[in-house]
């Protein structure tokens, strides 16, 4: 199972809303404090996320995405072992959040190259081989939908979601097709947003 998933991601927040109300190094000591508490009472709690979403939206490359969001890893598992965490337990305490678009295999190396790039980066920083596994999210992209022909978003979102699974995602979050129209999708949207997986699963 994926797990649960509290979602503390201070440089995410700052990254694409430009500030955060106590400033950079009181929330990444809250954040430290939350994974601490989280790993002590609930071990199939992740605290922390690393949301590459707002620098995918501002347009990054693959490539750039990737390094973002490496960066904020490792700026996490720093804090986290300043805290006084073990490696081990700061690497359990991370989940990575990526964006996905429409193009499959582009997509899919993404997923395998950010498992790769984490597991490097783990092992540098002194963790066993089992806790430098990279847990990860994948989300479909909102850069790639679009808003004039929305229903041609349920073929980005298929290509995506399609991807997450053959790339190794922990889980999968497919938007709903109308999402680029305004902030609440209808029922029906949902509904095919959340039977997309369902349908890949049972005919694919």
């Amino acid at each position: 199972a994926a797990g649960s998933r509290l979602g503390a991601d201070p440089l995410g927040t700052l990254a694409a809303y430009g500030s955060l109300p106590q400033g950079l190094p009181q929330a990444l000591a809250d954040m430290a404090d939350m994974a601490a508490h989280t790993a002590r009472h609930w071990p199939h709690v992740a605290a922390v996320t690393v949301d590459a979403g707002a620098y995918d939206t501002a347009g990054a490359s693959e490539s750039q995405t990737l390094a973002a969001a490496m960066a904020t890893g490792v700026a996490y598992l720093r804090a986290l072992t300043d805290a006084g965490m073990s490696v081990d337990d700061a690497c359990g305490q991370i989940v990575f959040r990526l964006p996905l678009g429409p193009d499959q295999f582009f997509a899919i190396a993404k997923l395998r190259a950010a498992r790769k790039l984490w597991s490097r980066i783990a092992e540098v920083a002194g963790a066993t081989e089992t806790a430098r596994a990279a847990r990860i999210d994948a989300v479909t992209a909102n850069r790639n939908l679009a808003e004039r022909d929305p229903y041609t978003n349920l073929l980005r979102t298929t290509l995506a979601c399609f991807a997450a699974a053959i790339g190794g995602a922990d889980s999968v979050t497919v938007a709903p097709y109308d999402t680029a129209l305004g902030p609440v999708s209808d029922d029906f949207a949902r509904r095919i947003a959340r039977n997309t997986q369902l349908l890949l699963k049972e005919e694919s």
